[in-house]
């Protein structure tokens, strides 16, 4: 092979052809592939924003009503009970061919991320037959999560992208996970494993 390389048509190669065969678009390059989990702009973003601070205040009541009787753990529990039925309602919509309704699901959902044990709950539930829904729904929450809410989703998308064997999509929701937070550890974990060039059959 020249040290150059040998030059080939993209949209002509098998790869092509395999992917459109089975209904997967080719994109040009990884800005593309970089557009696909980017932020909102616009009117979708100020509706976010105000969705994300309903969710902040209602998370906010629900440890005042037990922070006067010295029970935070108690609230706390609360919230993630509330956050992992959020959740495991909005993966079986998706799993159904759904979406979701309103901004303030997937805000209040962003903000239930937060706590790990819903985060690991939802981790759990990524099963490899629900690939396109999972994937789905985790691109839908990673774009509409607002700045300090983004890490957790956007790891979620990059777990599902390596299961799907989509190293691209997963590096760069890998990239907006650690924009978010440079040390998430779910995130660094990952880009870990995937750098190293582990295959997807690991994921489980």
């Amino acid at each position: 092979c020249p040290a150059a390389g040998t030059p080939f048509d993209p949209a002509a190669s098998p790869a092509a052809a395999t992917m459109a065969a089975a209904g997967m678009a080719v994109l040009a390059d990884r800005t593309e592939v970089a557009a696909q989990v980017a932020p909102l702009a616009g009117a979708d973003a100020d509706s976010m924003r105000q969705a994300t601070r309903r969710a902040e205040r209602h998370a906010g009541q629900l440890l005042g009503k037990v922070r006067k009787s010295a029970r935070l753990g108690a609230a706390r529990q609360m919230i993630a009970a509330a956050g992992l039925n959020a959740v495991g309602a909005m993966i079986a919509t998706y799993r159904g061919g759904g979406r979701y309704a309103t901004d303030y699901q997937l805000a209040w959902i962003t903000v239930a991320l937060r706590d790990l044990r819903v985060r690991d709950d939802a981790w759990a539930r990524m099963d490899p037959a629900y690939l396109d829904a999972h994937r789905r729904l985790w691109i839908d929450v990673t774009r509409r999560a607002q700045p300090g809410y983004v890490a957790a989703p956007a790891s979620l998308l990059a777990f599902v992208a390596w299961q799907a064997g989509d190293g691209a999509l997963a590096n760069v929701a890998l990239d907006r996970a650690l924009a978010d937070d440079t040390r998430y550890s779910m995130a660094l974990l990952l880009r870990q494993v995937i750098t190293a060039g582990a295959p997807p059959s690991l994921a489980r």
